[in-house]
């Protein structure tokens, strides 16, 4: 029964299109653990569940392979293509072993300082919350009860939601402020490291950019917007034995987070295809500075592939 609703939203959206649009969808983390630091992100025994239905019904490819099949005409009907955000080590351990049982292939987007170091800053303020023994925080007016690990949560959500839209250089103070409020602790590696992204890479893998320090490039200045950009795709070609061709705005949203500045900035860097996180699926006629991602609600798995269609037949403005 579910594929005959999925062939007709297909007919549908043909019919809108003109083609059968491509959806792309976006995760970030695949947790052995629920934690409510990251509330939003799969678990693992539902993400298996979740994998082992949409290889039933459609052809998990990589974004290279996706997109060169799309403008050769030879995209099939039931193609689908998974991304993974930021460059986190369970993508590795646990994304992409899972995608490759069912015979799939997948892509991901990594954060540089990621890999260079270990963690991201957002992963630095997670270990700062979550290990304080302050009994409470003011933040910008803000007050805050740390008595628990729920507490320290809501928190660190709060305060990730705000130093991520700021210029880079005010976020990096912000942090050191928290630190030295909360108490520094160490932060481990939680991120991938250079040989597994070239292992990916090897097994078939897309490895995309997603700037250097996660950085959502509408807040920055120009030249540290074109910075973080720039820095990402050198060290992922230095490293990669193939050239990168996809970048994956962090945040993502046209016309907030990124714009036609940014997208030029793509194509001085030498990166043929950029990835949103508006609604929308890809046919020949979108923006390859600005190809939709998206990521359904609906949790129940019939309806989330049934929703994967209907929102690849949506359209992401000009």
């Amino acid at each position: 029964m579910l594929s005959v609703v999925l062939k007709a939203v297909d007919v549908v959206n043909k019919m809108k299109l003109k083609s059968t649009p491509l959806p792309v969808l976006y995760f970030h983390r695949v947790l052995s653990t629920t934690t409510a630091f990251c509330p939003d992100d799969w678990h693992f025994d539902n993400f298996q569940l979740l994998i082992n239905k949409l290889s039933k019904h459609f052809t998990l490819m990589s974004l290279e392979d996706a997109v060169q099949c799309l403008e050769n005409n030879t995209l099939p009907s039931n193609a689908l293509c998974l991304t993974f955000d930021d460059g986190y080590q369970d993508n590795y351990e646990l994304a992409a072993p899972t995608i490759e049982s069912v015979g799939g292939k997948a892509s991901f987007f990594v954060s540089t300082q990621g890999t260079e170091r270990g963690y991201l800053w957002n992963d630095e303020l997670l270990e700062i919350v979550k290990c304080t023994k302050a009994k409470s925080l003011v933040f910008n007016g803000k007050h805050f009860t740390l008595d628990t690990e729920e507490q320290k949560a809501n928190a660190y959500l709060f305060l990730v939601g705000q130093l991520k839209v700021l210029p880079n250089s005010t976020r990096d103070s912000h942090l050191l402020e928290l630190q030295q409020t909360l108490g520094k602790v160490e932060t481990s590696r939680c991120m991938m490291t250079a040989s597994q992204l070239v292992d990916l890479q090897n097994r078939g893998h897309c490895i995309g950019a997603h700037t250097h320090t996660h950085s959502i490039l509408a807040y920055q200045a120009d030249d540290v917007a074109f910075n973080e950009i720039e820095l990402s795709v050198i060290f992922l070609n230095n490293l990669l034995p193939k050239n990168v061709k996809c970048f994956a705005y962090p945040n993502g949203w046209f016309g907030r987070d990124f714009n036609e500045q940014h997208e030029e900035m793509l194509r001085q860097s030498g990166v043929a295809y950029g990835f949103a996180t508006n609604d929308g699926g890809i046919t020949l006629n979108s923006l390859k500075t600005r190809l939709p991602r998206f990521m359904p609600h609906r949790k129940e798995l019939n309806q989330f592939c049934i929703s994967i269609k209907k929102i690849a037949g949506e359209k992401l403005s000009d």
